[in-house]
């Protein structure tokens, strides 16, 4: 075995001479035949061990395990405690996550302070053959199957030329002392649910499964090298931003016979899944109007575009604005004047603006969310209109109504804010003092 993981590292070029590694050693199995294998290799190593303080006593004796080693081995090592759980709660992250972005920011920073060249993980086959059956449940596309790279960056990944159960041999005939973390063996996590009961199941009809999955993940991944260059390529002809929002335009994603997986690849990173996505494709070719959700957003077809924005709740907002009030800056940046009405046909008119008669104002307004059944009586007729009505002769896509506000006074709409005031309310040849509400 320690034939093959030379050759494996020279094959991939995970170490070059001169090179320093950084190992990422739990005490499990994996992480100890790697760390037996680097010994004696000729290759400069040092060893980082995580207390992610998940298991109580049982993380604190891994940390005191890999300690002993590294001290028999004469191995330098370096030793972090994390407060995982509080980490994942202040960021709203599973806790797998958090272990993972922990990780991986400290083996950034001993790279940056200690001048190692890489990090090694010991992941291993079997590990591929779980990811991929992961994204694949998952539907993360095409990239999703490309499994892991012996290298990515700084990560290097020296063991992915062994299964599960060579590393297991290995460590029996060589008498590799190793810790058992007691969570593996729940089916709780995904991971170990295809580890313990979907892959021995599929090993009952192929026990090359694992290999067949790992040489896969090779071919997807020189496929996706070919694919991916391309759907870049569209993303830069079809996708632009503006804000939050990412728009793609349909009249050139309807002439494009990579849509379905371009569209794949672009939005299952947002939450939506494979079927959810078979469906936005056909919206392209329907009437515009109707929007889908995934878990943090929403996409609509729009007349032009397909619109993705983040979804988020939106709270009723009914805010008061006293006479005296000078600006506010929620739901939306106001500000507000007050002045003589020495000329009455000079003042600013423009949708952004709102000036209106002060006299016949009754205060304090109110600024809230539009709401069905809302009317007014828009400048320069005697009618009434419904607020629906108007957005949708203005044309307003479905996700931006629910950002648009009015201004009451006394009940009574003078403000489509930023598109339309009332007409009772305006700036009259009488109107002595004029109010203006200003969107910066």
């Amino acid at each position: 075995m320690r034939v093959k993981f030379l050759n494996f590292i020279e094959k991939h070029n995970l170490v070059h001479f001169g090179d320093r590694v950084l190992l990422a050693v739990s005490g499990g199995i994996d992480s100890m035949v790697m760390l037996n294998l680097f010994h004696g290799s000729g290759v400069r190593f040092s060893v980082a061990h995580c207390n992610f303080t998940l298991r109580g006593h049982e993380s604190d004796g891994d940390q005191e395990f890999v300690s002993q080693i590294c001290q028999t081995m004469g191995v330098e090592l370096f030793v972090k405690r994390f407060d995982t759980n509080a980490y994942a709660r202040g960021n709203r992250i599973s806790i797998q996550v958090a272990a993972r972005e922990l990780r991986f920011a400290w083996f950034k920073e001993l790279c940056v302070q200690n001048g190692f060249t890489s990090v090694a993980i010991a992941h291993n086959r079997n590990d591929v053959a779980e990811t991929m059956l992961i994204n694949l449940c998952r539907g993360t596309g095409l990239k999703g199957l490309t499994g892991m790279s012996p290298k990515s960056n700084t990560i290097i990944r020296p063991l992915l030329f062994a299964s599960r159960i060579e590393i297991e041999a290995y460590a029996k005939e060589n008498g590799i002392a190793h810790r058992e973390d007691s969570t593996n063996a729940s089916v709780e996590y995904a991971r170990n649910r295809i580890r313990h009961n979907v892959i021995p199941q599929l090993e009952m009809v192929n026990p090359g499964v694992v290999n067949n999955l790992y040489s896969t993940s090779l071919f997807m991944g020189q496929a996706w090298e070919e694919i991916g260059a391309k759907l870049i390529s569209l993303r830069d002809r079809i996708r632009k931003t503006h804000d939050e929002e990412i728009l793609y335009s349909i009249p050139l994603l309807a002439k494009e016979p990579l849509r379905q997986l371009f569209l794949l690849e672009e939005l299952t990173a947002l939450g939506f899944s494979p079927g959810r996505i078979v469906d936005i494709e056909q919206s392209l070719f329907a009437q515009p109007g109707k929007s889908f959700l995934s878990k943090g957003y929403r996409l609509v077809r729009d007349r032009e575009y397909l619109v993705v924005s983040p979804l988020i709740p939106q709270d009723e907002v009914c805010l008061q604005i006293d006479m005296d009030t000078q600006s506010i800056d929620f739901p939306i940046n106001l500000t507000f004047s007050i002045e003589d009405a020495e000329d009455n046909t000079d003042f600013p008119r423009s949708p952004g603006i709102g000036v209106f008669d002060l006299h016949a104002l009754k205060f304090p307004l109110t600024l809230r969310n539009w709401k069905q059944g809302d009317w007014f009586i828009p400048l320069g007729m005697s009618g009434k209109k419904k607020i629906s009505d108007l957005l949708t002769d203005l044309k307003i896509p479905l996700h931006r109504k629910e950002k648009i506000y009015v201004m009451e006074s006394d009940n009574q709409i003078i403000w489509v804010v930023g598109y339309r005031i009332d007409n009772r309310f305006r700036v009259k040849p009488s109107t002595t003092r004029r109010f203006t509400a200003t969107m910066d």
